[in-house]
């Protein structure tokens, strides 16, 4: 909990920090836990207030009639008889099962559920859909009425979320206290003990940009003026940051212009989307030294709580800084021609380790070399908020993105802690579509495959059960879509029109090839954290749910995937994700293969990372550079000709009108790259054991640096009628080397001697992994 940003509000030895108002029941402090007796009902509270926060408590309740809870920004008054009151989450024993509910303690009572006579006639008008809700089995069942429960409540401002063992129960806004005490109750029975321990507080909002980013001065590459009274400098690349300029003299007032665009030679002052514009405006003659000029805020960078159904809170930057945007180009309007532009600085935020010398990326096309810029690029401009966000629309980071920009920042960087960090914000700060709940299985994976830290996997293991999707699949293994999923939460691909025509189903596809994937990595997780029988589980389900999905998805006389059960349609989403996950039989994969070959980029910026995957894994290496840089407008290629310096939401802004031109999940050649035309992925968690796999496809040659918590590995390699590569490994770290198969090649040389090594199809696969450095060739 500590290293996810809470503070205990116990000690585990003594009651500091808590007391109790009334003149009867007892608590004391037993082998860690809390322990509350009485015969009559009473509430222990903190000395201490909160405002906004997340509150973590399990509570323990005893056998036979018991009724507990969680209060948060109570009340006390000494005076009155029932001294304690304000919001509760309830924990309930009994039958009704309402654990979870909201209740205004010893003033309004229910307000979720609400009922006739216990409720205020306000809430009453939900009382249908709030019963509705506490009907639902998932609800219903959350509590563990014979263990522990955690209880998590969460305030935001007027926003309040509960949450029983991970299932939310509650998310109301009321407005009638923003502040006050955390309690715990025991309800009076006699001769029962109330149990708690493990409680914890995050206080809200964090900014992670605090302690992990900085801010960096840069001077212009160029500086022109535009007319007598507009000056316009040019940073080079876009950079979220503001300005700090030396103060100008005289009166009056002057404008900053921020702009990530440029049209006529001028900063775009209406541009498309959310591409950035903004400006402030600076008096003159009103200070000495130099003066930051903060970006314009957009209200939705900043969001803290929004409507109902929105999203979770925007990731803040420090008020230090003052606001940032992200910008490339300034236009000083009003200022004399004789003011010192060229001492302009633009202070850009950067993650404080980000290591530009860490990876280096360098091939025979110079299209890929210039995609590769970019997107390493991309991945360091986007690290400004100390997790990953989406990009500066919302600034909120989302499960699918981050992962992506895991991938990608694992191989561009050395010091790479923002993906273990945005993990534990997304598991307190999720957001709706389906498919994003197994990315979360996919980051931690990651994560431990990077590091190889197995305590922090344990930490968080029993947690990631709620993302595979398992409470939607039945007993032939596959995942059900109600209604509601298959009109919102089913996503597939973003936006919507990057579907390739895909029809939802109750039973589709590409959801349950997520669900498959997630389970086969979660038995993987299980073993590292011991508990092999649980892997078992894992491995059994996800074993059912592929044979589910090839008898009942796979369409035999097409030779591909359809859509899902009831429709004969077929989308390459519906294949490709099958592909990079592995779950396509040896029999099957060459007809999915080649079907694949026949299509164009039919996917956005964010299913292609799966796409090209799919290819490069198997053996498709010349389709996904093709791809990658083909002309037209849905490949990397347009984007590095269209200017931009970071990579975008979509392909276009046809393809997605409102989007911005400063999203991570674009960059996927970051990781692509790396892990595939040099072909340098780890084997073992932490990297100790890696595989050496390059897809060249065409290209003649390519060299680069890929970091690894080791050290960097760095490769060399040239096709001609042989293969030659030179690897250097760092300390600790081994490689299982698999070339690519020339028409030439007899057999593998390692530093001129011949090593024993077996061909198949398409690699030349060492018996023996190498070390330290080493040139290998197919000759």
């Amino acid at each position: 909990m500590a290293s996810r940003g809470y503070s205990p509000l116990f000690n585990g030895k003594d009651l500091s920090g808590w007391w109790n108002p009334y003149p009867h029941g007892e608590a004391n402090v037993v082998d860690g836990e809390i322990h509350l007796t009485a015969d009559q009902k009473f509430f222990l509270v903190t000395k201490e207030k909160y405002s906004n926060f997340r509150v973590s408590v399990e509570i323990h309740l005893p056998e036979g009639p018991a009724n507990s809870g969680v209060m948060f920004r109570c009340h006390v008054d000494e005076d009155a008889k029932k001294k304690v009151f304000g919001y509760q989450a309830e924990c309930d024993g009994s039958d009704r099962r309402w654990s979870g509910g909201l209740f205004d303690e010893s003033r309004r009572g229910w307000i979720w559920p609400s009922t006739k006579g216990r409720s205020l006639d306000q809430f009453l008008q939900h009382e249908e859909e709030s019963k509705a809700a506490f009907a639902d089995p998932g609800i219903a069942n959350a509590l563990n009425r014979n263990g522990w429960n955690r209880y998590v409540v969460t305030c935001v401002n007027d926003v309040i979320t509960i949450e029983v063992n991970g299932i939310q129960t509650v998310r109301f806004r009321d407005a009638m206290d923003a502040t006050g005490y955390i309690g715990i109750q025991h309800h009076g029975e006699k001769d029962q003990t109330y149990r708690f321990r493990n409680l914890f507080i995050k206080e809200l909002p964090q900014i992670p940009a605090e302690q992990h980013v900085s801010l960096t001065v840069q001077e212009p590459v160029a500086v022109k003026r535009i007319n007598d009274s507009v000056t316009q400098i040019d940073f080079g690349k876009v950079a979220f940051g503001n300005i700090v300029m030396p103060a100008p003299p005289g009166r009056g007032t002057a404008t900053v212009h921020f702009g990530e665009k440029t049209k006529d030679g001028r900063i775009d002052q209406n541009p498309p989307g959310t591409v950035r514009y903004g400006f402030t405006p600076i008096r003159l003659g009103q200070q000495r030294g130099n003066w930051i000029v903060p970006t314009p805020i957009d209200p939705r960078n900043v969001q803290q709580s929004g409507l109902m159904n929105a999203n979770p809170p925007a990731v803040l930057s420090p008020d230090s800084w003052q606001s940032v945007m992200p910008f490339r180009w300034i236009e000083i309007e009003g200022l004399d021609p004789d003011y010192p532009f060229e001492l302009v600085r633009r202070r850009a935020a950067f993650s404080s380790t980000w290591n530009d010398d860490a990876s280096a990326f360098e091939c025979s096309d110079e299209t890929l070399n210039r995609i590769w810029e970019l997107c390493k690029y991309s991945i360091k401009a986007t690290t400004f908020a100390g997790v990953y966000v989406d990009g500066d629309r919302e600034r909120i980071p989302y499960e699918a993105d981050a992962y992506l920009n895991q991938l990608s920042h694992y191989a561009t960087d050395d010091n790479v802690t923002m993906a273990a960090r945005t993990f534990d914000w997304l598991m307190e700060n999720g957001t709706w579509p389906t498919e994003w709940a197994p990315h979360m299985v996919f980051m931690a994976h990651a994560e431990w495959m990077y590091s190889g830290d197995t305590e922090w996997l344990s930490h968080r293991y029993e947690s990631l059960k709620s993302k595979t999707l398992l409470n939607r699949s039945g007993d032939d293994g596959l995942v059900r879509s109600a209604e509601i999923d298959r009109k919102r939460h089913d996503i597939v691909d973003w936006p919507q029109k990057e579907r390739d025509g895909f029809v939802f189903t109750e039973i589709n596809t590409v959801v349950n090839a997520f669900h498959i994937k997630a389970l086969q990595r979660m038995a993987d997780m299980a073993r590292a954290v011991g508990k092999p029988n649980e892997a078992k589980r894992f491995s059994d389900r996800a074993k059912l749910a592929m044979s589910s999905l090839q008898k009942q998805l796979f369409d035999e006389e097409a030779g591909i995937y359809r859509d899902g059960i009831g429709t004969n349609h077929s989308s390459i989403h519906a294949n490709f994700f099958p592909l990079a996950f592995g779950l396509i039989p040896d029999d099957k994969r060459p007809g999915v293969l080649a079907w694949l070959e026949e299509q164009d980029m039919q996917c956005s910026v964010y299913a292609a990372q799966y796409f090209m995957e799919g290819l490069f894994s198997n053996g498709s290496d010349c389709k996904a550079i093709e791809l990658m840089t083909a002309d037209g407008d849905r490949s990397w290629k347009h984007m590095v000709n269209s200017g931009t310096t970071i990579t975008w939401e979509a392909w276009g802004m046809n393809y997605k009108p409102n989007q911005d031109w400063n999203h991570a999940w674009g960059a996927a050649p970051a990781n692509l790259l790396p892990r595939f035309v040099l072909g340098v992925q780890p084997l073992s968690p932490g990297w100790t054991a890696t595989t050496i796999r390059p897809c060249p496809g065409d290209l003649k040659f390519a060299n680069g640096q890929v970091p690894t918590p080791h050290g960097p590995i760095s490769i060399k390699w040239k096709k001609e009628s042989s293969f030659v590569m030179s690897v250097n490994l760092p300390d600790g770290v081994s490689a299982n080397i698999a070339l690519p198969v020339t028409d030439e090649a007899t057999g593998v040389w390692v530093d001129g001697q011949p090593v024993e090594a077996t061909k198949t199809k398409d690699r030349w696969i060492l018996r023996d992994p190498i070390q330290g450095s080493a040139t290998i060739e197919a000759k």
